[in-house]
């Protein structure tokens, strides 16, 4: 009976955190409301886990929202493979630079510093990062800094206008359509788990629902606001839950690391869009707000107010996303749950 108290408590005050945070009106003020809450009684001693099914329905999640995004159309834009192999290399390059930092200077283990360096994934990375722990904790820490000063640096790069928008119920139709690529995508996910696959939820998730809109363009897949808000509730808790280890002398140090890692991926990503910009023509906005780690909703807002091309933009934040929440799947289980090293 504990057990299930102490894997229930999380959900009610995770919900009321989010409802705090949206009263803010600060962008993705549920998710960061959310964490804050549960890490506050955490620290106070209230006892809280997430447990896997919690974990994995944040994982399918994730993946049907990004996969109810692919369209046809996406993947015939796709043929350009200049900007493919453009969008490659600067995530390539921007998980080099952040690890190198991570792994050298903050003496972080070799998973750690791999997990803390991919670019806008947080979500992605919290649901395959292992159970809970110092290094399970600094690695979110890392990933909420960056965030929070990439999506800084994006508001005012959209004159500040970068809010999110009203959360919208959907029709019933909606919340049917999502069922059965949902269903598939369980029955899937539940084989891979049997080999050991990382995040099989998010991987089939994506995958199912992705297929569906491509194959049956007339389905129009549309994840309700409602289940994203669910997955953003189910996530405070479980990044919340993580950080409750962290000190005042981690806060420090992991803020630290969070903004390096973040002003080496900014970098890296002006440089980057900068070389392609000269040599595939395209506008070097355009490709730095393509490329920049950030939600794809954000950044596509963004670049509607900047006058750029937003399908664009979209599609290739798109493809980051996927490529981020497939590669688990080519890791080994064991990897991605390795004992943390010890700081020096």
């Amino acid at each position: 009976m504990k057990t299930v108290f102490e894997s229930l408590i999380p959900i009610p005050v995770a919900a009321l955190g989010a409802w705090l945070g949206y009263m803010t009106g600060l962008p993705l003020g549920e998710l960061i409301g959310a964490i804050c809450l549960v890490t506050a009684l955490s620290k106070m001693g209230v006892r809280m886990r997430m447990p896997y099914p919690f974990v994995a329905t944040v994982q399918l999640l994730l993946g049907v929202s990004v996969g109810s995004i692919v369209t046809a159309s996406m993947m015939r834009e796709l043929t350009d493979f200049s900007i493919l192999v453009g969008l490659l290399i600067c995530m390539t390059t921007q998980i080099f630079v952040g690890y190198n930092w991570l792994r050298r200077m903050e003496r972080w283990g070799h998973i750690e510093s791999l997990l803390g360096s991919i670019p806008g994934a947080m979500a992605a990375v919290m649901t395959v990062s292992g159970e809970e722990g110092p290094a399970s904790g600094r690695i979110a820490f890392v990933h909420i800094v960056r965030l929070l000063a990439l999506l800084l640096v994006v508001t005012i790069i959209a004159g500040g206008h970068a809010e999110s928008a009203a959360p919208m119920l959907g029709s019933f139709d909606d919340y049917l359509g999502v069922i059965p690529p949902a269903i598939a995508a369980v029955v899937v996910g539940y084989l891979l788990e049997r080999f050991d696959v990382p995040a099989p939820y998010m991987l089939t998730g994506l995958i199912c629902t992705a297929a569906v809109n491509v194959g049956f363009p007339q389905a129009h897949l549309h994840v309700p606001d409602p289940l994203a808000i669910v997955a953003l509730i189910l996530l405070g808790g479980l990044i919340g839950i993580r950080l409750k280890d962290i000190t005042f002398k981690d806060f420090v140090r992991y803020i630290r690391a969070g903004l390096v890692v973040t002003a080496l991926t900014f970098c890296t990503t002006l440089l980057v869009a900068f070389a392609f910009s000269k040599l595939t023509g395209k506008p070097f906005l355009s490709l730095f707000m393509s490329w920049v780690p950030g939600g794809v909703e954000v950044m596509t807002a963004a670049a509607l107010l900047l006058k750029l091309d937003p399908a664009f933009v979209m599609l290739n934040h798109v493809v980051r996303m996927s490529i981020i929440h497939i590669s688990p799947a080519f890791l080994p289980k064991r990897l991605l749950q390795e004992n943390p090293q010890p700081e020096q």
